[in-house]
């Protein structure tokens, strides 16, 4: 049971074993040993592997907890890298995390914004908001925003 969680929490984070073994200052078998289920982490090392995977040690310990993750896979980026320079509309999952209280374009969850760079892992935007404290004055902003938060975009064609 604990060997199938170390397992799916290093893939789920991208390692391989050898990174982890580094990370833990330990060997790569040892690690594979783990994940066999032929021996057990001490309770400092398993206490930073539950550190390094962001789970609390009773979580990664306990026998009544089972653990569900995908594991981390390259992100096909080509389309997403050609809307760098573009406006487009985002649907976000959550913009309480990315805006936090600022005024979205209508009351579909939507915002405009310009993608100026993509990552593995993050969009960054601009977009322009109302300055705070004032009505008519607008100022831009840049965020990263997690890959993960955005639900979908649409590119928004216009003729120039």
């Amino acid at each position: 049971m604990l060997g199938e969680k170390l397992i799916t929490l290093r893939k789920k984070h991208g390692y391989s074993q050898q990174e982890i073994a580094d990370m833990l200052s330990v060997t790569r078998q040892t690690i594979s040993n783990w994940e066999c289920g032929q021996g057990a982490p001490s309770l400092d090392k398993a206490a930073e592997l539950a550190a390094i995977y962001k789970v609390s040690l009773d979580d990664l310990a306990g026998n009544k907890i089972e653990i569900a993750a995908k594991e981390k896979k390259e992100k096909d980026l080509h389309v997403l890298k050609k809307m760098i320079g573009k406006k487009c509309i985002l649907d976000c999952s959550d913009w309480d995390l990315v805006l936090v209280d600022e005024v979205m374009s209508d009351l579909t969850g939507t915002v405009e914004v310009k993608i100026l760079d993509v990552n593995e892992e993050w969009f960054k935007i601009e977009y322009e908001r109302r300055k705070e404290g004032t009505i008519f004055r607008k100022e831009k902003v840049v965020k990263l925003v997690d890959l993960s938060l955005i639900a979908g975009l649409m590119l928004e064609v216009t003729e120039e």
